[in-house]
């Protein structure tokens, strides 16, 4: 990991040193997986405070750890601290989107509406018809409104339980819910 210092930094022991090189490799060791990352760390002071700023760009997102302290070296770690969480989040988020289709907040990514669904063939009179998928928790009494005409099913999240539901539109007209445990 490469550190860009901007503004006075103050002389620092050698153990100073080498927990901030501490610091700076486990969060190496975090980002820098396809090429060597760059930290731009910016040191100010106004009166008997020291301001810490560490920045660098991750996944395409800016992220930034500000602290501030009485003593610089203080300031740099609670600096490093923050912006160590914020990468571990966004590493944390991109590996859970990216492998097992889960958001940060552990539910599951939004199945895009619109897919075709080809019904078991009991006939040939069968047509492949639309599946309707909603993208927010709806109660089961909104699921027969929020059905449209053209669809066969509605597949919902019931609101404040998390269980899904399935909605099928019966040949008279008359409907069917599923509950998928």
């Amino acid at each position: 990991m490469k550190i860009h210092y901007t503004g006075k930094l103050v002389e620092l022991t050698k153990e100073q040193k080498k927990n901030l090189d501490n610091h700076f490799a486990k969060l190496g060791k975090l980002v820098d997986h396809k090429g060597e990352r760059e930290a731009h760390v910016m040191l100010n002071s106004q009166r008997h405070t020291q301001k810490a700023e560490v920045t660098m760009t991750y996944y395409g997102h800016l992220a930034a750890g500000m602290a501030t302290h009485k003593d610089q070296f203080f300031a740099l770690l609670a600096a490093i601290d923050k912006l160590e969480k914020q990468m571990q989040k966004l590493h944390d988020k991109w590996i859970d989107s990216k492998r097992h289709g889960v958001g940060i907040n552990g539910k599951k990514a939004p199945i895009p509406s619109g897919e075709k669904f080809v019904a078991p063939a009991k006939s040939k009179a069968l047509k492949p018809t639309r599946v309707q998928r909603t993208s927010k928790p709806i109660s089961i009494e909104e699921a027969p409104l929020a059905i449209k005409p053209a669809s066969a099913y509605l597949v919902f999240e019931q609101i404040g339980s998390g269980v899904i539901h399935v909605l099928v539109r019966r040949d008279d007209g008359q409907f069917d819910l599923i509950e998928a445990r």
